[in-house]
């Protein structure tokens, strides 16, 4: 009986232990955004769009290499999904990108050329190596400013606005459905990656956002590079976030406040949300300092 029992036992263990095992592995959603736009969000790098046609998908960005195989999952339950036809990279970082690998190679890829030559080389991010892309991951179509593609769903515009989260950014617009995917020119709710060393400012970031927001319609849905799908609302809120933020950091310096010093001041209260997600308030200090500190 107790032979029984403990049998009993292990076998609740192992199956408890096998329904826990997916929990470890990258998990998607799918939200539709406006009639044939959908947004794909998972635990493995930043939103994806997704236009949908008849005879195949148009995808901006392709998340991390571990979660392509729920990506392409998620894409044959939208029509056309079984063919992939193009993917945009709105910029280089991995979490973006690097699902090229196994979903670039069946398709075309669009970016900047900024973007792919940054992709093209291996690169560091956040103390962590990232290795080149392949060949047949890269980018074969680049542009420098703007490029314009049609689908039967109308034209999609891809916009460059330089030396913001990035110099490679790419901002894409679909007008016909009042929506665009900003990749991480906005990260909806939290605090962003500002990368200086790839040509990231915080006070031109201010300025494009403003360029940006002066030609979208009231009722915009947007695709963030992280967060919820967000409003016109939403994106003046990240704007004003990241002004208030470099007036902050840029008064403490010109008062004489070391890196060290701003940090262990903190940010007002009213930062206090933004930091639940992406970056510690220190960490967004650390950014905006250096950012600042190459204007000086």
């Amino acid at each position: 009986m107790k032979r029984f029992a403990l049998t009993l036992y292990f076998l609740f263990l192992s199956g408890q232990l096998l329904a826990q095992k997916p929990q470890n592995q990258p998990r998607v959603s799918v939200t539709q955004v406006a009639g044939p736009i959908f947004m794909i969000q998972g635990s493995g790098g930043g939103n994806i769009g997704v236009i949908t046609d008849s005879d195949g998908v148009f995808v901006i960005d392709s998340m991390d290499e571990r979660s392509a195989p729920e990506v392409r999952s998620a894409l044959r339950s939208l029509p056309g999904g079984s063919r992939i036809k193009a993917i945009v990279n709105t910029h280089w970082h991995s979490d973006h990108t690097d699902g090229n690998r196994i979903l670039g190679p069946e398709c075309l890829v669009i970016a900047h050329e900024n973007t792919r030559s940054l992709l093209a080389r291996p690169q560091s991010l956040m103390g962590q190596s990232i290795k080149a892309l392949p060949f047949n991951a890269l980018p074969a179509i680049t542009f420098f400013d703007t490029l314009t593609l049609y689908t039967q769903q109308g034209k999609i515009r891809l916009v460059h606005y330089p030396h913001a989260h990035t110099n490679g950014d790419t901002v894409v617009f679909m007008d016909n459905f009042k929506v665009i995917h900003m990749g991480d020119l906005f990260f909806n709710g939290m605090f962003p990656y500002l990368y200086v060393a790839n040509g990231g400012d915080i006070e031109n970031w201010v300025r494009q956002l403003d360029t940006i927001m002066s030609r979208l319609p009231q009722d915009v849905k947007i695709i963030p590079g992280h967060g919820p799908l967000a409003s016109l609302a939403d994106l003046r809120s990240f704007r004003q976030m990241l002004q208030d933020s470099a007036v902050t950091v840029r008064k403490w310096m010109q008062e004489g406040k070391t890196l060290d010093q701003i940090k262990a001041a903190g940010l007002p209260e009213k930062f206090a949300p933004w930091a639940g997600g992406f970056l510690s308030t220190a960490q967004w200090l650390e950014l905006v300092y250096r950012s600042l500190e190459k204007q000086r």
